[in-house]
């Protein structure tokens, strides 16, 4: 298992786990295993809490030998304040089920208050600065672009799970202008510019469920 970590001096200690959202400034650097990234500055109680808390127990770090990915995105779910049916699920761990999110799209009934929850794993290595990036698209055109920080993570084989918004409901828009059919992209990326996963979705907005 390795990890990208910079080897300067403590002059930037959690810069080395990228918890910012710096992409510009990013360089690339050494590699070194978690152990050797939990064991170093020992003496510093204060960056080692932080690092167990990102890192967890890293001498029983989740390794599947059958799956190298680092990020595996398992669901994602429409929740709402009332929808008559409940929440919407979109399993997301086969090709065919990434498929079917687009040909499949979904409802939002104007003014409806709604929230995206994503649910991901993290294995093999700790991944820094993970990013989720939606674009949303009306007749081609963009008109929604969502640039939200996840943050870092040290694998585990329990999964993680982020909501957007954080805080509050979006609420659909409304109006003859407004509604119709819409097509969307969603990409996880890292502070590496690696891409965990891509996937499109589909929804219209509409004046009842």
């Amino acid at each position: 298992m390795t990890v990208m970590f910079e080897s300067k001096k403590l002059k930037q200690k959690k810069e080395r786990l990228k918890m910012s959202d710096d992409e510009g400034n990013y360089e690339v650097a050494e590699k070194v295993d978690l152990k050797s990234l939990a064991e170093m500055d020992a003496e510093d109680e204060s960056l080692a809490r932080y690092k167990a808390a990102l890192l967890g127990d890293v001498n029983n770090a989740f390794c599947p030998e059958d799956d190298d990915r680092r990020v595996v995105i398992e669901k994602m779910t429409v929740m709402f304040e009332s929808r008559p049916d409940g929440d919407i699920e979109y399993q997301l761990d086969t090709e065919e089920q990434l498929a079917a999110m687009k040909s499949n799209p979904f409802t939002l009934k104007e003014k409806c208050k709604y929230k995206i929850k994503v649910q991901f794993r993290v294995q093999h290595d700790i991944v820094s600065g993970l990013k989720y990036v939606n674009n949303v698209y009306r007749k081609g055109v963009r008109v929604v672009k969502l640039d939200e920080m996840i943050g870092s993570f040290g694998p585990q084989a329990e999964p993680h799970v982020v909501i957007f918004p954080r805080h509050g409901w979006d609420e659909a828009p409304s109006g003859m202008l407004a509604r119709g059919s819409y097509t969307a992209t969603s990409r996880f990326i890292d502070d590496d510019k690696q891409k965990h996963l891509e996937y499109e979705y589909a929804f219209s907005i509409k004046k009842n469920w």
